[in-house]
């Protein structure tokens, strides 16, 4: 550290920051906020703001396209509250936060296409081609923070079967959809995000290097929340291959924000609580007490997004620092004056054309929202945008038959049965007794870790299944 009256020298200045640097990521990983409270307390929202609308200025035309055909086709997407998720993400450095809302929107452009990137974030809307992946439960929220306020994402690498038909793009979405999520909590935005990672059950090939690499891409440099850390509970033996590779390939600052913890159940306990994770807030499959029912998850967020989908919007969400540095669009919504300063601030030949009738009814045709994930029979009936006039009904919760993506396997129904009935079952042969076949069984010299069924799950995979879905039969008994 410089101490002493002159000016520091170049290098002194660089190692202060550097030591700056170090101890925010020790305060990230640890959970220690109390520079937060004290940014927080700084803060000014009209001058953040006003700051925001000159850096959004200064950002070229070309690098901010996406973002420009957003707030043509829906502008109050693009609101001040908005805004202040990239200013929390960036610690209100109004630069970082103008690059990074722009880098978001090219981003979601990218990864959603020309027909969804502007299409609510929610499972019927930009998310409606993508149950499939959805429905693997590789991707969750936990149902409460960390004891520092931070949201905790679970990632289960066994879940991952890209093989069943979907892709990385449909995971990534994924992954994008659970952090916008996490952000309707207020506080989350400036506590920021802590991701959770069980690799116990995988296999080598569930770890899928291309995800994890767009995946930390945008959780660094895109998405509206801050990553405080990653922590990766009771890795096992081919973890050790992976782990050095994959970790050479991240950034420094990347690298410092990984925990690994492995050993005892009590041991690995022990160190989460040192990291504000104790057990009462993490999953029952790396020793905690939360039992997850993803599909019950999944029902309640669909009510409650047809919920606020129906809302009529407000007019007057839409942004004044946004409206005031982007070209205004023939579809624009937003209330008079909102964009006043557009045609000051950039010359008409800068802004992006239309991509023709299909943007237009993307703008404007309410319908696209309404898809139904579920291909079930059953599905509720929502009622279709087909007019101005026509008044879109709210669906009654206990009518709604809602689906996580796929039909639950006769086989694992019986073999839960099974067990019920004779507890004394082993759970290999209650997955027998279900149907599942195990052809490798016979074989005594195969370590069971290895054995797969005859649709190529691993026996491990099947039994956390098993347990789990007794876990749930015997809560909704009673």
């Amino acid at each position: 550290m410089w101490s002493g009256g002159g000016k520091p020298t170049d290098a002194q200045q660089q190692q202060n920051s550097a030591g700056s640097d170090a101890a925010n990521i020790a305060a990230d990983v640890f959970g220690h906020t109390a520079y937060l409270d004290g940014l927080a307390a700084k803060i000014n929202i009209n001058s953040a703001l006003a700051e925001m609308q000159t850096e959004l200025a200064a950002i070229p035309a070309t690098e901010k396209v996406a973002m420009v055909q957003a707030q043509r086709l829906k502008p109050q997407f693009l609101n001040d509250e908005h805004v202040l998720q990239f200013l929390w993400a960036e610690n209100f450095s109004a630069s970082d936060a103008a690059r990074r809302l722009a880098r978001y929107w090219d981003e979601r452009y990218k990864l959603f296409g020309p027909d969804k990137f502007c299409l609510p974030m929610t499972l019927k809307g930009a998310l409606k081609d993508d149950s499939l992946a959805l429905s693997r439960g590789y991707v969750q929220l936990l149902p409460e923070t960390d004891t520092a306020g931070r949201a905790v994402v679970y990632i289960d690498w066994s879940s991952h079967e890209p093989s069943v038909g979907y892709s990385e793009e449909s995971m990534h979405r994924v992954f994008w959809y659970m952090v916008h999520v996490a952000t309707e909590d207020l506080n989350v935005l400036q506590r920021g995000v802590v991701l959770l990672i069980y690799p116990q059950e995988a296999r080598l090939d569930q770890f899928d290097h291309s995800l994890w690499n767009s995946i930390a891409e945008s959780c660094r440099k895109s998405l509206p929340i801050r990553w405080r850390s990653t922590h990766i509970v009771h890795p096992n033996r081919f973890f050790s291959i992976i782990h050095p590779v994959f970790m050479s390939s991240l950034p420094k600052d990347v690298q410092d924000r990984v925990v690994v913890h492995s050993g005892t159940k009590m041991k690995v306990l022990a160190n989460l609580l040192r990291y504000c994770l104790p057990w009462d807030r993490i999953p029952s499959e790396i020793g905690g007490c939360i039992d997850l029912d993803f599909e019950k998850w999944l029902s309640e967020r669909m009510i409650k997004e047809d919920q606020t989908l129906f809302q009529k919007p407000s007019a007057s969400l839409s942004s004044s620092v946004l409206g005031a540095v982007l070209p205004q669009g023939g579809n624009t919504t937003s209330a008079p004056g909102a964009m006043g300063l557009l045609s000051q601030m950039m010359q008409p030949d800068q802004a992006p054309s239309g991509d023709g009738a299909n943007q237009a009814a993307l703008g404007n045709n309410a319908s696209g929202y309404l898809l139904n994930l579920s291909q079930s029979s059953n599905a509720a009936q929502m009622a279709q945008g087909g007019g101005a006039d026509t008044k879109p009904s709210v669906a009654k919760g206990p009518k709604i038959m809602v689906k996580s993506g796929r039909k639950s396997d006769p086989r694992m129904d019986h073999a839960v049965q099974a067990k019920l009935d004779d507890p004394s079952l082993s759970l290999l042969d209650a997955l027998r007794a279900g149907g599942f076949i195990f052809p490798a069984m016979d074989d005594t010299g195969t370590p069971q870790y290895t054995v797969v069924d005859s649709d190529n799950v691993k026996i491990t995979q099947r039994k956390n299944q098993l347990l789990r879905r007794i876990r749930t039969a015997k809560k909704k008994a009673g």
